[in-house]
């Protein structure tokens, strides 16, 4: 938590978050509207927040992209402000500008979150099908093993099938399931990082469509991943169950 308010402290910082805010970048691009500053002193304030899991970088060939992670700032409000402000609703902190419009038209955003356990335990975490049952589902009917899986998962009445399409031991988790009240389905990615000693889970949802229903679908789902993140890492470091 300390290196999130470090991070937020500086006004070039934040300035950097609201860029990332409208959509993702390349390094080069943010350096391009920091006049005052090299691309080197654009990077180290994108270490900083890196460091502090509010930006997410994906390389892509020659470039280097940084997403904003929204997730350290909704952890922010849940412990400083929610608490104290009867009747806020946690959605005042979605970034809806964090979905990516692509040339198909479609949307996608990512959320992470560290974890300070090790990788394989986080990984078997979500992959077992008791231990998510633990945080999330409330049944599971099979551990995630390998590609071509269809598993389902229940939260009381309501059940959804994913078809599991690319899976690499504590590494990666790519599914298929269907979309929230969209008639289409919808491709989910877990990545599985080691990152200063502390491991790292990105979740990235993409394949709605850009219109009203697949908005309103991506900005449900992009804050059911959050709280499912925010679970796991409870579940995990502390055997806390937030459902209760």
């Amino acid at each position: 938590m300390e290196q999130v308010w470090k991070a937020l402290s500086d006004k070039t910082r934040r300035e950097i978050l609201d860029l990332l805010r409208e959509k993702e970048r390349t390094t080069g691009e943010l350096s391009g509207y920091f006049k005052n500053l090299t691309r080197y002193g654009v990077m180290k304030h994108l270490s900083i927040l890196h460091k502090a899991n509010l930006v997410i970088i994906k390389r892509e060939g020659k470039n280097r992209w940084n997403y904003i992670n929204p997730l350290p700032i909704q952890e922010i409000y849940e412990r400083w402000v929610k608490k104290y402000e009867a009747g806020w609703s946690s959605y005042l902190i979605q970034f809806k500008n964090n979905m990516e419009k692509t040339e198909m038209e479609k949307i996608k955003f990512t959320v992470a979150v560290r974890i300070s356990k090790p990788l394989p335990e986080v990984f078997k975490a979500f992959t077992d099908n008791e231990i998510i049952t633990k945080y999330f589902v409330t049944s599971a009917s099979a551990p995630i093993k390998a590609a071509g899986d269809k598993i389902t998962w229940s939260w009381g009445e309501h059940k959804s099938e994913i078809t599991v399409t690319e899976f690499e031991e504590n590494k990666k988790v790519v599914f298929t399931w269907p979309g929230f009240k969209v008639n289409y389905d919808i491709n989910v990615t877990f990545i599985f990082e080691e990152v200063e000693g502390k491991t790292r889970v990105s979740v990235t949802e993409e394949g709605y469509k850009n219109d009203e229903d697949g908005i309103n679908s991506s900005f449900m789902n992009n804050a059911g991943w959050k709280e499912m993140l925010l679970s796991l890492k409870a579940w995990v470091m502390h055997n806390v169950d937030l459902r209760k």
